[in-house]
């Protein structure tokens, strides 16, 4: 027997948001959430000003402000865009509309950046995934 999911609403998602995040600035619309933030991904770590976005029918998208790259000119793996980590496989069911962004998202973003600053300080990138070129076409968050 299949079990049915419940797509979260925006508006869940945003509540989710206010809930388990609270230092975050959540604004929802109809079709869309944005939450503005930071996360420290170790107490030793810098703080990143971070961007959560979600439109309804479509994935969630991550952006990080000011990331850089190594000293050596290598370019930060995972990324879809300077400024947007690559946190899921979309193609897959890392996840779907039923999941709390909240839950999933956030970690998965302090996650990222937590290998991110391994990666600073090793060249070498230990948080798995599949390897991909980055793509303009997902970099751009809408204004608001």
């Amino acid at each position: 027997m299949t079990q049915r999911r419940h797509t979260l609403s925006i508006r869940d998602q945003g509540a989710w948001m206010r809930q388990h995040h609270p230092s975050f600035l959540t604004r929802v619309t109809n079709r869309e959430l944005r939450s503005v933030g930071s996360l420290q991904p170790t107490p030793t770590s810098r703080a990143y000003s971070v961007v959560i976005y979600y439109e309804a029918g479509h994935r969630p998208k991550a952006f990080v402000r000011n990331l850089r790259g190594r000293a050596d000119g290598d370019r930060i793996p995972h990324i879809y865009a300077p400024d947007q980590p690559c946190l899921f496989y979309p193609q897959g069911t890392d996840w779907r509309p039923d999941m709390k962004i909240a839950t999933t998202i956030v970690p998965w973003l302090s996650l990222w950046l937590y290998y991110y600053e391994v990666w600073l300080a090793t060249g070498s990138w230990e948080g798995g995934g599949i390897a991909h070129e980055p793509k303009r076409e997902d970099a751009d968050v809408p204004n608001s």
